[in-house]
């Protein structure tokens, strides 16, 4: 089953998928939001493209565990996401994605590059946590 990582913010939104065997993640798109209503129509068209099983979507946390301020509006975005389609929807904690996702871009690239590579850092992330799931 192939997964869509959704680095979710106000003005981008950057998507990263893994393969079907769910070992690798890769940085695949930025979408520009105009709107929850557009965001949500062509996530969905990329999933449908993309033949994705499951939406993975990050959920900041303080240093401390608690969810930041943001993530209530990320939990609004992903119900419109869940109300209209019949992937199943989870949260990951993302807190630091962006961090490292500059790390690991080489200097000088495009700030458009960042929301992607983020939504791979979180979907490794994921990846490696159920991995580590026993069977």
């Amino acid at each position: 089953m192939r997964i869509l990582a959704i680095d979710f913010g106000e003005k981008r939104i950057g998507l990263a998928t893994s393969d079907a065997t769910g070992t690798l993640a890769t940085p695949r798109k930025t979408l520009r939001r105009s709107g929850d209503a557009l965001a949500v129509a062509e996530i969905l068209d990329f999933c449908r493209e993309e033949e994705i099983g499951l939406l993975l979507v990050g959920l900041p946390r303080s240093p401390e565990g608690v969810e930041s301020a943001f993530a209530g509006r990320i939990r609004s975005f992903a119900g419109k996401l869940a109300s209209q389609s019949p992937l199943p929807v989870r949260f990951h904690e993302e807190t630091l994605t962006s961090d490292e996702a500059a790390r690991r871009l080489p200097p000088g690239a495009a700030r458009e590059d960042l929301d992607p590579m983020a939504a791979a850092v979180l979907l490794e992330d994921y990846l490696q946590h159920e991995s580590r799931k026993p069977a």
